[in-house]
């Protein structure tokens, strides 16, 4: 039961109830019908239908013969598996091209983890150079930008395990590449 003493305030608020009731309902639709927004932070325009990667080639010396052909088919099927854009063999909507600049072994210096001394490691990196166009909207252009990702092993393993490294190594770089392109990270 409520008050007589409150009764009167009561009554002077029930006309604004209805107004301010629409004028949350606006607000909540608002974001939804007036704004841009994306939960990943996809910088995909909606008018970008196709896309184009260009076979990608190698500068380096070392390292893999098919290297290229391998980043250049792992960026393509990250593209069909995770957008819904279709390839197309030149002119895509959003194209992709590219350089394989780097393939270097490097050594490790030893080191301690719990009270452990680990042997010496070798560090495998790779680095590649992309150019990105999105025809719909240059501030998500990119030139030339280089992308760089290593894994490690134990020294004297590395020849037996470059295979396994150079598979671990292009899926970081393929994902480094979506997400500075597709995904706007």
């Amino acid at each position: 039961m409520i008050p007589h003493t409150i009764l009167p305030y009561i009554k002077q608020w029930k006309p604004y109830v209805p107004v301010s009731g629409l004028l949350l309902s606006l607000l909540l639709l608002l974001p939804s019908s007036c704004l841009m927004y994306s939960l990943s932070g996809s910088a995909l325009p909606k008018e970008a239908k196709t896309f184009t990667v260009h076979d990608l080639k190698s500068k380096v010396a070392l390292g893999p013969a098919t290297l290229a052909d391998q980043l250049t088919q792992s960026l393509r099927d990250e593209l069909i598996k995770k957008t819904s854009l279709k390839e197309k063999a030149t002119e895509g909507d959003l194209q992709f091209d590219g350089i394989v600049t780097g393939f270097k072994y490097s050594p490790l210096a030893p080191s301690t983890q719990d009270d452990k001394t680990s042997g010496s490691r070798v560090q495998l990196s790779i680095t590649i150079q992309i150019t990105y166009i999105n025809k719909y909207d240059n501030n998500f252009t990119f030139k030339k930008k280089d992308f760089t990702q290593k894994e490690d092993v134990e020294a004297g393993r590395e020849h037996a395990e470059e295979a396994n490294m150079v598979d671990a190594i292009i899926k970081k770089l393929i994902q480094d590449i979506y997400n500075a392109s597709i995904a706007n990270w």
